[in-house]
């Protein structure tokens, strides 16, 4: 069956909350190096780890499976060649994904197009497998990082903007980080580097996460935990 935009997002939007009350699901997390969670974390948890946490040891899930398949330099353009390697073979209910920090320094005439038309095709290609899918902004940069604000903010648009022609449910990670920092650059104190969120900034992704999903609770260990993380250099 075919659904509009408007149809997807009313079905997408309560269907989530449906299936975090009913039987076990399989979510498959897909981006670049700050879905990974590689070094830059120094041993403490990524977002998607956080939301293992909060899913199966605190909200009882015990029997979903999270899966996560970023992987660092990745672009949603290298993705679609895997996708089945990458998302597929997981048979996933809910494809969660996070692009726009590499591909945004794609240097070409009409990459941000390229873009949304990869983007898209990640939604319909999640779908045809009967996911959900929830879509999410990449977090600013710091200052001096070797992408433009401006491109970010305009790959962040991006996906701002297949989110509402799809349907896709979506967490603006982008506009959250602009309010705790500046219009243009992310905290100094949610970064290691330029571009890789620090135990800090991987809790904030994670909370925005649990907020855009309904499991944001004050009084849980994982939403409450507090980071006292120097800021990067």
């Amino acid at each position: 069956m075919d659904f509009t935009a408007e149809e997807y997002e009313r079905r997408d939007g309560a269907r989530l909350a449906e299936m975090l009350a009913g039987p076990p699901l399989t979510w498959v997390f897909v981006g670049d190096s700050i879905t990974q969670g590689v070094s830059h974390t120094h041993g403490s948890r990524s977002f998607v780890e956080h939301f293992a946490e909060r899913l199966r040891g605190e909200l009882g899930r015990v029997k979903d499976a999270v899966i996560n398949s970023g992987v660092a330099g990745s672009t949603v353009a290298d993705l679609l060649p895997e996708f089945h390697w990458r998302v597929g073979r997981f048979a996933p209910d809910v494809v969660v994904a996070m692009f726009g920090t590499n591909d945004a320094l794609i240097e070409s005439e009409g990459g941000d197009r390229a873009f949304r038309y990869d983007l898209g095709q990640l939604v319909e290609r999640s779908r045809d497998l009967g996911a959900t899918v929830l879509l999410q902004t990449p977090p600013l940069v710091g200052a001096g990082d070797a992408r433009d604000p401006g491109t970010i903010a305009a790959y962040a648009d991006v996906v701002r903007s297949v989110a509402r022609e799809l349907g896709v449910p979506l967490v603006d990670h982008a506009t959250l980080w602009a309010a705790a920092g500046s219009p243009e650059h992310a905290p100094v104190a949610w970064l290691d580097d330029t571009v890789h969120p620090n135990a800090r900034g991987q809790h904030e992704l994670a909370l925005a996460l649990f907020d855009g999903l309904g499991i944001l609770d004050a009084h849980s260990p994982v939403c409450s935990l507090q980071l006292d993380v120097a800021a990067a250099g």
